[in-house]
């Protein structure tokens, strides 16, 4: 009985994997877009001079380019002064019910006069073509398209994003749309208004998921695709304990946020995935199998490699103890801490 549970929850896994979606060209542009880049910024010196050159090269030039200096420690406001950007400077802590990002963002949505608002996290990399490929998406699909970079390392200890990534990628992408990814988000004014933008999302900690969620309520069209060789990123380049913080802060939430059916999907992979190895014998048939499956479904998802797929069981195991950490730090304690800043999540 247990073989055939293992099975089912392998077939669960090459469900997610088919419906995976990969941003893509759709044509060429027929429209005249004003396209405003609002870019969160706290503590991201260290980031922010790289995104805001490549988007000087970008082949469909935006009309502005803002960042909101969200009350940083650093340098970011004179980064994005000597880089061109229109700076937007909080220098107090959010008001009262509101996480920083989604205050950031709302500030940056108030003073854009674009009508595409093309929403960027700090760290990301966006390719020459990055904004036109998108446009072609939102002239295809329209409402709300939002893109999932793919991850590049540069050191050992952020392969153990592994499960992590694999686990945002499917509950956004595969089987149920749901969410939507937050690095990087384009929306017109007009939808962006309708929903009532980051302000009705304004105490969300994993806003894109509520965000995307919010859209769909609204009868707003959400389409969410991985970034392939368009947009990449690196998400915790300062170390072991940026990552276990990073990811700490929003998993618990995340999955705590997934609609019913979505997490018994879920929980029937994950259930396969850990007996594979948990319940049986080290080498066996199944744990070949996920190893051969996390091997293909990794291969476009970021700098993975063999070994990654072969010592799935560690990634596994680093996956629980984080999670467990994490709801520890929001249900029992009920707050998490990210750059420097503790966030309420009672």
């Amino acid at each position: 009985m247990r073989g055939v549970l293992y099975f089912l929850s392998w077939l669960i896994g090459w469900i997610y994997y088919r419906n995976l979606r990969f941003l893509k060209r759709e044509g060429e542009i027929s429209g005249d877009y004003k396209i405003s880049v609002i870019i969160p910024a706290r503590n991201e010196e260290e980031n922010l001079g790289k995104l805001l050159s490549l988007l000087k090269n970008q082949t469909y030039k935006p009309y502005e380019v803002i960042v909101v200096n969200d009350n940083s420690e650093d340098d970011t406001e004179g980064v994005g002064e000597r880089n061109g950007a229109r700076v937007i400077s909080l220098y107090e802590e959010p008001p009262e019910g509101w996480v920083g990002k989604n205050w950031a963002i709302w500030n940056g949505y108030l003073e854009s006069r674009g009508d595409i608002l093309l929403f960027l996290d700090a760290d990301v990399e966006p390719s020459s073509e990055f904004i036109e490929v998108m446009l072609s998406s939102y002239e295809r699909y329209g409402g709300l398209i939002s893109c999932w970079p793919y991850q590049r390392f540069e050191k050992f200890y952020e392969h153990l994003n592994f499960i992590f990534n694999i686990g945002a990628v499917i509950t956004m992408c595969a089987i149920k749309k749901e969410g939507a990814f937050g690095p990087a988000m384009m929306i017109s004014r007009e939808d962006y208004e309708r929903v009532g933008g980051h302000k009705e999302v304004k105490d969300k900690v994993v806003e894109d998921l509520h965000f995307g969620n919010l859209c769909i309520k609204k009868g707003i069209p959400v389409n969410n695709f991985l970034g392939g060789e368009y947009i990449k990123f690196r998400m915790y380049p300062k170390g072991l304990m940026d990552l276990i913080e990073g990811f700490s802060k929003n998993s618990s939430q995340g999955v705590m946020s997934l609609s019913f059916s979505k997490f018994l999907y879920l929980l029937i992979w994950f259930y396969g995935v850990f007996g594979s190895f948990a319940f049986e014998n080290p080498i066996n048939l199944y744990y070949l199998l996920f190893s051969f499956q996390f091997y293909v479904m990794t291969r476009r998802l970021g700098d993975y490699n063999l070994i990654d797929s072969v010592i799935y069981p560690i990634h596994f195991m680093f996956f629980i103890a984080v999670l467990i950490y994490s709801s520890i730090k929001t249900f029992l304690f009920k707050s998490v801490s990210w750059k420097g800043r503790k966030i309420n999540v009672g």
